[in-house]
């Protein structure tokens, strides 16, 4: 279940115990692939060599040109037979990246958005729209699950056809919306050629934005437009897709899920972590 009161009260000592075990895991579940095998041997690596957190240093990245280099299946920690869905890149760069799914990563990806909702003040009894891609793209089918693990009566309404989708706000009462910045802001345009308020006529309360750069200044314009609050969300399809991190009610920075993630801020010249506190000016 996405609620989970044990996890979201750990103290930071807790939080890091609960860190290291599940890395300490996901490493050896790691050697089932033949990439990583080589990847550690090469480095003259082991699982056993990863005792603490600080040990997350010793790791290789592993970066997009490594999933192009070995696609489709060549990362793969499971035999194919055991995974039940694959999202991939558009390939326009190359060779697509492909990331393959089984039960349990679309089960906990389903609890990560769905939290991600919560926070945001989404209920049961709220109806959540979702003007996302469907397929490839993990935006569409990520929300989605989430959204039902959530409980929400979802409308998968996909991307486009802006009458339509005006329509459905309307005609279903959607309080809840996903969409990217860019078509939030031509939703407005068509409200006003179609004489639509949108604090009179809908009930939209609630905007989820991301998979695009934006600015605040856009970001406040759309909430004053539509007459809703807009939540940031983050997310790439090499750690599930959406839900990786996501805005609270404060609107005041997105928080990362830290029983599923570890973060590591790296300098690009160095390669090295950075101290904490350390302001970057890389760029």
């Amino acid at each position: 279940m996405y609620l989970h009161k044990e996890l979201e009260t750990l103290t930071r000592p807790e939080i890091e115990r609960l860190q290291l075990e599940r890395l300490q895991k996901t490493v050896r579940h790691c050697m089932n692939s033949p990439f990583y095998k080589q990847r550690f041997a090469e480095n003259h690596l082991s699982p056993e060599d990863i005792r603490s957190l600080d040990d997350l240093q010793k790791i290789p990245f592993t970066t997009k040109q490594d999933l192009r280099d070995t696609y489709p299946f060549g990362l793969a920690s499971v035999p194919l037979e055991k995974t039940v869905r694959l999202h991939s890149s558009s390939g326009t760069t190359g060779n697509p990246t492909v990331i393959l799914h089984t039960q349990k990563d679309l089960d906990e990806w389903a609890n990560a958005v769905a939290r991600c909702l919560y926070m945001v003040g989404l209920r049961p009894g709220d109806i959540f729209q979702n003007s996302s891609g469907y397929g490839m793209f993990t935006g569409g089918l990520g929300f989605q699950y989430g959204a039902e693990r959530l409980g929400m009566l979802t409308v998968p309404a996909a991307a486009g056809n802006t009458k339509r989708q005006l329509k459905f706000i309307s005609d279903f009462g959607t309080t809840a919306l996903h969409a990217i910045p860019s078509y939030a802001a031509r939703m407005y345009e068509v409200m006003q050629e179609m004489g639509i308020d949108p604090r009179r006529d809908t009930k939209l309360r609630t905007l989820i934005i991301g998979a695009e750069p934006h600015s605040e200044e856009q970001r406040r314009r759309i909430e004053d437009m539509l007459g809703v609050k807009a939540y940031n969300s983050f997310g790439m399809s090499e750690m599930c897709g959406p839900g990786v991190a996501f805005e609270c009610q404060e609107q005041n920075g997105l928080h990362i899920w830290e029983d599923y993630y570890i973060v590591e801020i790296i300098n690009p010249d160095t390669l090295e972590p950075v101290p904490e506190g350390e302001v970057a000016n890389w760029y």
